[in-house]
């Protein structure tokens, strides 16, 4: 009965956390830190709910980066703003971080003293990580995942995982085995096996049950078995379905089931441990490296041609410290290298990370936009590989998103307003694919204030927002609105009621309710559908006569 009682106690204090923290336009990952501090002060740190939060929390990783998977390519990560950036950014890092503490080591500062270099560098390389489960968490939350900014960030994260998998097996009693040198080989077999189970699942409850077995034993449980970390082969089985037709589909099914996991991930942060004053002067001394990471982070992506706006965003996600810093700690404490208490600071320092990081990526594109004169100073000036589109040509109707929503639009404005129809999507390949089904569609940022200011708009009539998520479509719409004259309508596309009301109130011109307008829709093509083939009967009869 005890164990119910704790179970319904930290779901209860974490729905009214995370719940309070939306009410007051923060992340709700904040709330369930909260909750973990709470419970932490309530006495609640042993037993039962630490095993139970564990577990929910080691799951919720590896489904986080599953999902990640479904939505990145192999080719995506070998790209050198990418593989580069990170790389250097790494070396960079540890050696500043590792080198201030080891500087720290002779000054008398408590937790610094004694340390040798080998404990400092280690301690640089655990703070050199940035969070995958918080850049993505906020990434997903502003509906960026898939956007150009998110696509780097995710391949980012990938690269430091490599780096993580590689100190591990080097530095663990456990280095990958004989069984590690045949996971090519298994990746390429276990890929045919899953696309045909794949192929087979329907898409009820059994397509839900294919998700947690492709995650969590072809691969999790299979690179662990090869000595490789499990977490790894959760994402790289996810990018191993990625060409698969129902990729986007097992995606969508497998988020919620995330997203639950993913609370007891942080709701185990918080929980970590009461900070002594000396515990609390280390975090305060070491916090402001994760500026200085991000910092570096733009200044590398300048020199690889992105520009200021996208080298910010992607920059201000990764600028945390992770939770594989806790992992290379725990790591460092078996082999002698740091005490016990390095383990508390880092795990706060981690935490702290998140509470600063937060809603300063809730309002990044406010913070861009109010400091976008001195961001842009960083801007090269050379040929950018994100440049937006500085003409429209001779389009009269624009299509914010070219997913599952507006290639349909796209393709009914075509019919009626040939060679008239433009479309704009922020997913480089998927504009590539389109242009060679014979698409008019640009890549560009429709976030982007730049976009707006720089376009000649003068010719545009209608423009649909039709990214299927809110967020991106209200980002969007957040900088039409800026334009001192605008001549064009706006209609926008909203799947709950209570996405309604922020359009409403913003004057968009015509709001299609997804769910409220769908059988009047079927119904209208139905009519429409039949009458063309009665149409076409009576003219091949015609003919026949």
């Amino acid at each position: 009965m005890y164990s119910y009682f704790i179970d319904a106690l930290w779901l209860s204090i974490a729905f009214l956390s995370g719940l309070a923290a939306k009410r007051l336009q923060l992340p709700p990952l904040i709330g369930y830190l909260v909750t973990g501090i709470v419970l932490n002060s309530m006495g609640l740190t042993n037993g039962n709910i630490h095993q139970v939060l564990t577990v929910l929390g080691d799951m919720g990783i590896m489904m986080l980066l599953f999902t990640i998977g479904l939505k990145i390519k192999f080719k995506s990560i070998l790209k050198k703003e990418v593989l580069l950036t990170a790389s250097a950014h790494m070396i960079i890092s540890v050696l500043a971080i590792g080198g201030f503490v080891f500087a720290l080591s002779f000054g008398g500062i408590r937790f610094f003293t004694g340390l040798s270099l080998s404990s400092s560098m280690l301690i640089g390389f655990a703070l050199s990580f940035s969070s995958t489960v918080f850049a993505a968490k906020i990434l997903e939350e502003r509906g960026e995942l898939s956007s150009f900014h998110g696509k780097i960030a995710i391949g980012i994260l990938i690269i430091q995982d490599i780096f993580a998998v590689v100190f591990l097996a080097f530095s663990s009693n456990e280095a990958p085995g004989l069984l590690a040198l045949t996971l090519p080989v298994y990746l390429y077999l276990i890929r045919f096996v899953l696309f045909r189970i794949l192929d087979q699942s329907g898409h009820g409850e059994l397509l839900t049950a294919f998700g947690f077995f492709a995650a969590f034993v072809a691969g999790a449980f299979a690179f662990k078995l090869a000595g490789v970390k499990a977490d790894m082969g959760a994402l790289v089985i996810g990018m191993l379905l990625v060409p698969h037709k129902k990729s986007d589909e097992l995606y969508d099914r497998m988020m919620n089931y995330k997203d639950f996991f993913l609370i007891a991930f942080f709701v185990g942060i918080g929980l970590t441990g009461v900070p002594s004053w000396q515990t609390v002067t280390t975090i305060l001394i070491l916090l402001p490296f994760m500026f200085l990471k991000g910092g570096l982070f733009m200044l590398l992506f300048a020199r690889f041609n992105l520009r200021a706006r996208t080298a910010f965003l992607t920059s201000l996600s990764l600028t945390n410290f992770s939770e594989f810093g806790l992992i290379t700690a725990i790591v460092g404490l078996k082999l002698e290298l740091i005490t016990a208490e390095w383990l508390l600071v880092i795990a706060l320092l981690m935490s702290v990370s998140f509470l600063v990081a937060s809603p300063l990526n809730t309002n990044v594109h406010k913070i861009f936009d109010r400091f976008k004169h001195i961001i842009m100073t960083i801007n090269s000036g050379k040929n950018y590989i994100d440049e937006d589109p500085s003409t429209l040509g001779d389009a009269n109707y624009l299509v914010i998103g070219m997913g599952s929503i507006g290639r349909p639009a796209y393709d009914h404005l075509n019919r009626l307003y040939p060679s008239k129809v433009l479309g704009i999507d922020y997913n480089h390949e998927n504009v590539e694919a389109l242009r060679k089904q014979g698409y008019n569609v640009m890549w560009g940022d429709a976030t982007n204030s730049v976009f707006w200011a720089y376009c000649n708009l003068s010719q545009i009539n209608l423009v649909l927002l039709a990214m299927s998520d809110f967020n991106s479509n209200n980002n969007t719409l957040t900088e039409i609105i800026k334009l001192k004259q605008r001549k064009f309508k706006i209609a926008a596309i909203t799947h709950y009621p209570d996405e309604v009301e922020p359009f409403t109130k913003r004057s968009v011109d015509y709001i299609y309710d997804y769910k409220s307008n769908i059988g009047a829709d079927f119904a209208e093509q139905t009519i429409y559908g039949l009458e063309k083939q009665m149409d076409e009967a009576l003219a091949n009869k015609v003919k026949k006569v």
